[in-house]
């Protein structure tokens, strides 16, 4: 197996689209900045061959596939700069399987690989995890999305890969000590990291007493790790609405103890009293997007321990990765919390409309948010949109327009026929052999639109669609009165016959 090959199966994702990143210019934080599109076309062999040549635009692969599986994913950190070595040396000292990359920008990709493919959904809750782990959390995570809706256009976000260039890149794999890894290099460490079978949540490391039992991940991470600096006051502050929780009847005394335990160096005890007596005020929830608790999260985790946020935790949904597919109109799609909904561009304006959506697909009804907040969510949804290449990419079956005409082709193709002219009364189409036109009413397909669930193409667009494949609107005389009818170049026939499956009977017949 040659080097392209072998790097072609590690990264192997859906197989019928990847990304490009057109570069426009550097931030002052040394981030780049672009746009980021989706070619709907198979990743070729030599889109590969040339990512590793350094040819630009580098490749982007969806690690998500079309059956809702992967075998791999990342964790982009997008911080610089960053300290890769220091990364590295922290998730060796806590045992994770994992590879870190250099991204395009100079943060980090940190990947984790298997031999066999997980669903989308576990890879995203393992690296959730891992995140939490290493003080990470709220990075975004490849893949992005659970599901994808492969047949409506849907086709997830992409990363750009390592090694754009090979040997000579900037976008390589860290070694043990620190050190850039050749390719091949790469290749050792993926050896050594790619977990077989199902993945298993990472553990998160506990003193041997157990300081935090049954509470947040986030706490039980900072009491092992030790709290940052900067952060002394809000972590002792969390562990006092965990102690209350643990400890009913001694966790004024418990706050004392745990700041000389686990928050170095301990705050003084005036400091102590004020936030013990801030925490009796009433119960708390937990901060969680207060640093530090929000760089170690795992919500999804916390949720199920009997001190953690439990039930009374941030209900409002997580509205994350949205793209855009440029059909005609658009086809918008969006992960709520981890479930991948298809919505038009209404419903995904009208906040109004959107939570009917939710309700309809989801069973779930998200709080109403101010107008302005629902617009700056919605503008923040956009700017980090991916959309595919061109209009001209999608598939027309999946446009209005298109499943318009198929549902018209249907109509006059395999529904009743009419016989004779006079029965396009009783709402058949009436095929002319002589003229090679069809003639039907309007309302007669608009009632068979209908009856197939479609809607959002308007009459005026209906009919210059109509005209478009060569049809015209006509005045017929049917039992002498004038009926007003559309006629169009027919369709092809079906003039292939269908086989009837022979049954064959052992032994004769059963009856």
């Amino acid at each position: 197996m040659t080097e392209v090959e072998k790097f072609q199966e590690i990264f192997s994702g859906l197989d019928i689209a990847y990304g490009t990143y057109v570069i426009d210019k550097n931030r002052q934080d040394g981030k780049q900045v672009g746009k980021a599109k989706v070619v709907r076309e198979p990743p070729t062999d030599e889109l590969w061959v040339k990512h590793l040549d350094g040819v630009e635009p580098s490749l982007g692969i969806i690690p998500i596939r079309a059956d809702n599986t992967c075998i791999w994913g990342c964790i982009d950190i997008d911080q610089y700069p960053l300290d890769h070595a220091g990364l590295v040396e922290k998730i060796q000292s806590l045992g994770l399987p994992l590879v870190v990359c250099r991204s395009k920008s100079g943060g980090a990709h940190v990947f984790a690989f298997t031999k066999s493919p997980v669903p989308a959904g576990d890879m995203q809750e393992y690296l959730r995890g891992v995140a939490g782990l290493l003080g990470e959390a709220g990075r975004e995570i490849f893949p992005k999305q659970a599901e994808i809706l492969v047949d409506r256009g849907d086709t997830g976000n992409f990363l750009n890969l390592p090694y754009f260039g090979g040997d000579n890149g900037t976008r390589y794999a860290f070694k043990p000590d620190g050190k850039a890894a050749t390719l091949a290099e790469f290749f050792d460490l993926y050896e050594a990291n790619a977990q077989e079978g199902p993945l298993e949540a990472p553990k998160v490391p506990e003193p041997a007493e157990n300081p935090v039992k049954d509470g947040p991940p986030c706490l039980q991470a900072l009491c092992a790790q030790g709290f940052p600096e900067g952060t002394r006051n809000n972590g002792l502050f969390a562990l006092s609405i965990f102690l209350k929780r643990a400890f009913p009847s001694a966790w004024e005394d418990k706050v004392a103890e745990y700041n000389f335990k686990y928050i170095s160096p301990p705050l003084p005890n005036n400091e102590v009293q004020i936030v013990i007596k801030q925490a009796g005020k009433k119960d708390y929830q937990y901060k969680c997007k207060d640093i530090p608790l929000s760089n170690f999260c795992n919500s999804g985790l916390c949720r199920t321990r009997k001190f953690g946020i439990g039930a009374q935790g941030p209900d409002a949904p997580l509205l994350s990765s949205l793209s855009k597919y440029n059909s005609d109109p658009p086809l918008w799609f969006l992960d709520v919390n981890g479930r991948r909904i298809e919505l038009e561009t209404e419903a995904l304006h009208n906040q109004t409309i959107f939570q009917k959506a939710c309700m309809e697909m989801l069973n779930l009804l998200p709080p109403t948010l101010r107008k302005q907040d629902w617009e700056n969510l919605l503008n923040a949804l956009l700017k980090e949109m991916v959309e595919t290449e061109a209009i001209n990419e999608a598939s027309e079956d999946t446009s209005l327009v298109g499943r318009f005409t198929d549902l018209l082709e249907e109509f006059t193709t395999h529904m009743q026929q009419a016989m004779e002219k006079d029965e396009i009364l009783l709402g058949r189409p009436w095929r002319n052999e002589e003229d090679g036109m069809t003639y039907f009413r309007m309302k007669d397909v608009e009632s068979h639109l209908k009856r197939n669930n479609f809607q959002g193409l308007s009459a005026p667009r209906m009919a210059q669609r109509l005209r478009d494949m060569g049809g015209e609107p006509i005045p017929m005389m049917i039992k002498r009165r004038t009926t007003r009818c559309w006629r169009i170049p027919s369709f092809q026939k079906q003039d292939s016959s269908f086989d009837t499956p022979t049954v064959r009977l052992v032994g004769g017949s059963p009856f």
